[in-house]
């Protein structure tokens, strides 16, 4: 494996500012710089908090006894016991097989960032993946892409349920869920490797009864040995853990939807525009009945809160009483999220992809309001992976990935259909028939003069050499095409490889992709790619 640095712009103008230095990080960020000093100050100020280490231990080492977590993952939750103890985190939807590559470049990162801190810190540091298995935006994971025809396809798992449910509370049918899986994988191909996957996909199933449970079955057998702990942000039972900051956040709801609009105008000055939607009026919790997940609305007029459909109110006290009684009953938005993890965990750092890079920086002023500090905000991997047989197609084409990501297949693409749309077979063979006809027709007058009789021959002779013209044409329009569909399946190839529906290969394509291809030892590949350093992409050679 070889790897390889590039410099590539993020998602997110402030993302890439962030990233490279340009943005003016005191503006959106508690620490400026995300160095070894920042780590320590931040260390510092996690050892003068409390948090309720020991229930949300207890919390987490009952869950994960049920997916049958590993001895590493066990024990670091034992250390989450240790008040010395922080954690690296970061998180992301519960997608099905774990989403786009992404995500496991997140996971990476969380989990890198945390050895290299306890080597330097001598504290325990945890690696901990938030799972939001609060998203009931169902679509947004309910599928992966594959290949099938030559064409990029959604492969999605065919559930039932058309409610606005949490991803934590939709079920997964395992009958379905195998059929699902095995279609999957059939359109990787056949490999030495793909018996060991389905064995190990289907093992996850077991005792997966929802969506959270088989991406967190997965993701903590990929990375047993690494210790990863995970949190499912929507299980009921982390709401008795969250239920005192809930209230805190009903009761300065207000507060903490002015400091986003206040934070939002201030970056808008700064040339940045906002990702969070957020109106005068959000409440920035949501209502759940277990079907149906609602976001709050704060009224002014009447001082109540209501869903968005206005069919449920509640005056202050009665969702203050629902927090303390049923806390299960709400869960968290984009704006609360952050500030809930920082409640329930000692962090040290929060792995962010771009996206979260330029809506934290919204989030600024909310964190204090509570006495919170917001942790340091560290970028996830950013990786493409180029296989051999792909570098072969690079190179026939006088392309390197790089040039690729650039957004340079296009333009030589381009320019290969110019060139070959030009090419002068029609011309050539209609000048050909032409001047043949033309020295031809003299034999026939000649002939004629001698003998009228010649007539028929002389006709069916200029015939057949017209007709072997006309094959010698076809033969040879037979071969360009033949050619340039070769030259067309190395574009496609390069293409669907690497810019997948224009989209960058980590947003669209699977780790078990790779995994079926290279063996489970890809992971650990994976694991071994050095640290990002200011933002670099990396190229990984396989």
């Amino acid at each position: 494996m070889e790897v390889r640095d590039i410099s590539l712009p993020a998602a997110t103008k402030l993302a890439a500012d962030y990233i490279t230095g340009a943005f003016p990080a005191e503006r959106g960020f508690a620490y400026a710089r995300v160095d070894d000093e920042a780590f320590r100050r931040r260390l510092s100020y996690l050892q003068e908090k409390t948090y309720a280490r020991r229930p949300l231990a207890d919390y987490l080492r009952a869950y994960h006894r049920r997916l049958g977590a590993g001895a590493k993952t066990m024990g670091n939750i034992e250390r989450l016991s240790d008040e010395r103890s922080v954690v690296v985190v970061g998180g992301q939807q519960a997608g099905l097989l774990t989403g786009p590559l992404y995500t496991i470049y997140k996971i990476i990162t969380i989990i890198r960032l945390a050895k290299e801190q306890e080597e330097k810190l001598g504290v325990p540091v945890v690696p901990l993946f938030w799972i939001a298995g609060e998203d009931h935006d169902i679509a947004e994971i309910n599928h992966v892409y594959v290949v099938e025809g030559g064409e990029v396809k959604k492969a999605v798992y065919p559930h039932k349920v058309n409610d606005r449910r949490m991803a934590a509370d939709l079920p997964l049918d395992r009958r379905l869920a195998e059929e699902w899986v095995e279609r999957v994988v059939k359109t990787y191909g056949e490999t030495d490797v793909t018996n060991e996957l389905l064995s190990f996909l289907f093992f996850c199933l077991d005792g997966a009864a929802t969506f959270v449970d088989f991406f967190a079955a997965i993701v903590l057998r990929l990375f047993a040995d690494e210790g990863l702990v995970v949190l499912n942000a929507g299980d009921a039972a982390v709401r008795p853990l969250e239920r005192r900051f809930f209230a805190e956040l009903i009761n300065r709801h207000r507060d903490v939807t002015s400091a986003v609009l206040a934070q939002q105008e201030a970056l808008r000055t700064l040339g940045y525009a906002p990702l969070i939607e957020i109106g005068p009026d959000a409440a920035n919790l949501f209502y759940y009945d277990g079907h149906e997940r609602s976001l709050l609305h704060y009224d002014e007029q009447t001082g109540r809160f209501r869903t968005k459909a206005g069919n449920v109110v509640w005056t202050k006290e009665e969702l203050l009483v629902l927090a303390e009684t049923k806390p299960a009953c709400f869960s968290n938005n984009v704006v609360t999220r952050p500030l809930m993890q920082e409640y329930l965990l000692p962090t040290l750092a929060f792995v962010a992809g771009p996206g979260e890079i330029a809506y934290w920086a919204e989030l600024k002023e909310a964190f204090p309001l509570f006495g919170m500090e917001m942790p340091p905000v560290v970028p996830r991997l950013q990786a493409t992976i180029v296989s051999r047989s792909l570098q072969t197609d690079l190179a026939d084409l006088g392309l390197e990935a790089a040039d690729v990501l650039r957004g340079q297949l296009d333009v030589v693409k381009q320019q290969w259909l110019k060139r070959t749309a030009e090419a002068p077979l029609s011309s050539a063979f209609a000048k050909a028939k032409a001047e043949v006809e033309a020295a031809h027709r003299p034999l026939r007058e000649l002939g004629m003069a001698i003998d009228r009789g010649l007539e028929g021959l002389m006709a069916k002779n200029a015939a057949i050499i017209q007709a072997q013209i006309e094959f010698l044409q076809q033969a040879l329009e037979r071969a360009l095409l033949r050619k340039h569909e070769t030259q067309w399946r190395k574009f496609w190839r390069v293409e669907t490889a690497l810019r997948p529906h224009g989209a960058p290969q980590e947003r669209i394509w699977n780790v078990f992709y790779y995994v079926n291809r290279y063996g489970f030892d890809f992971v650990e590949k994976l694991l071994s790619i050095p640290a990002p350093e200011n933002g670099m992409h990396k190229i990984v050679y396989i």
